[in-house]
């Protein structure tokens, strides 16, 4: 399968993050910069997650999903869901309601489960690159990206 790359003003928009992990700590950190307007669902949160919390940058609701579903979904208009719990059954619910909303969505966990990558980020002053293997060689993602961003802090 072939994944067009597009690249989003973030400004303001509305992404949900279920869970707290490393994995969903470091998606916080990419889409916090780019400007997004993130609430995490978590009973549990990583050091980074907390700090963003109580700086006021992120909304973290500390219950688990199943606790506020059916309101979430009420209050805000979500543009983007990313579910990184590591529950399958939890994640499968979290895609249904995100597919219900139309909203975009994202599965840490099950790429095939995913209606889009979260790409490794490249970034200097003026330019911005997304890196993805389609998860075929992780690995590679991240050598080349740490290449890219090598080249990008010689230029500045």
């Amino acid at each position: 399968m072939s994944y067009f790359p597009i690249f989003i003003d973030m400004t303001d928009r509305q992404v949900l993050v279920v869970g707290a992990g490393s994995v969903a700590s470091r998606r916080v950190g990419v889409l916090e910069k780019f400007g997004a307007a993130i609430t995490v669902i978590a009973p549990n949160t990583s050091e980074e997650i907390r700090k963003l919390a109580d700086s006021r940058k992120i909304c973290l609701i500390e219950q688990t999903y199943e606790e506020v579903r059916d309101t979430i979904w009420q209050e805000k208009s979500f543009f983007m869901a990313l579910a990184a719990t590591g529950q399958t059954g939890t994640d499968a619910r979290i895609k249904e309601d995100a597919s219900s909303h139309s909203v975009w969505f994202n599965m840490a966990s099950d790429k095939s489960q995913s209606e889009f990558y979260f790409p490794a980020i490249a970034q200097g002053r003026e330019l911005t690159a997304g890196l993805i293997s389609g998860g075929a060689d992780p690995g590679l993602t991240h050598r080349v990206a740490k290449e890219v961003r090598r080249v990008l802090a010689e230029a500045e």
